[in-house]
């Protein structure tokens, strides 16, 4: 098994660390280790160690940036995914607005609008239609890669799972009942792969910042 070294990445959060987690966990390819930081940590890390995250700490020590890079370098290490130039162009799609924004606003208080995300209600429609023109028609099996899925894949899953979470019953209604059916299906089939099933059953049952969508304040 290849030893990728030690990703770290925000404690809590169901953002850009957990595609990088269930791709190392994919049929046991790779051998990750995971450090997962608050956010005074990272205060004290940001532009010291890393200019943002999350790194890999590589067994040499070299730090290793950036996610779809990361995405893809742990993939080949593994041996398990598909690799190759359409499920990279899948990877960062599902790294960028809008469907990457789903981490922001189902994570944070304000959705990340003090960060400069938009407000939810205009993010929400610019996802919906995100979903149904750019993503579902490349979804022709029940991998976007075919009869197996390709490394790009975990990413666009985790983009699935928040928008899922938020607005579920508004994606069933833009895309259709087809649209709908295929893309649980591939939800359902990617969570069920061998090593993200278990990556998934070990993982955090609580998400998000208090005050957030995804860990609202309690009376």
């Amino acid at each position: 098994m290849a030893d990728a070294g030690k990703m770290t990445y925000f404690a809590g959060l169901r953002s850009r660390g957990e595609p990088t987690q269930m791709i190392a966990a994919y049929k046991g390819g790779v051998k990750l280790e995971v450090e997962l930081i608050d956010f005074d940590e990272w205060g004290k890390r940001k532009g010291k160690v890393a200019p943002y995250m999350p790194y890999i700490t590589q067994p040499d020590g070299k730090i290793f940036l950036d996610t779809v890079p990361i995405c893809k370098h742990l993939a080949t290490l593994g041996g398990k995914f598909i690799v190759d130039e359409k499920t990279e162009k899948l990877c960062e799609l599902g790294n960028s607005p809008p469907l990457q924004l789903a981490d922001p606003a189902y994570n944070l208080p304000d959705g990340g609008v003090s960060l400069g995300c938009p407000p939810y209600d205009e993010l929400k429609p610019l996802a919906l239609a995100c979903i149904k023109d750019q993503l579902l028609p490349q979804l022709t099996g029940p991998f976007f890669a075919g009869a197996e899925p390709g490394f790009g894949e975990a990413f666009i899953w985790h983009n699935l799972d928040n928008w899922f979470a938020l607005c579920k019953d508004d994606i069933a209604a833009e895309v259709g009942a087809d649209g709908m059916a295929k893309l649980q299906t591939f939800y359902d089939k990617f969570a069920a792969l061998d090593g993200i099933k278990e990556y998934l059953a070990g993982r955090s049952k609580v998400w998000g910042v208090p005050g957030s969508k995804a860990n609202p304040k309690s009376d």
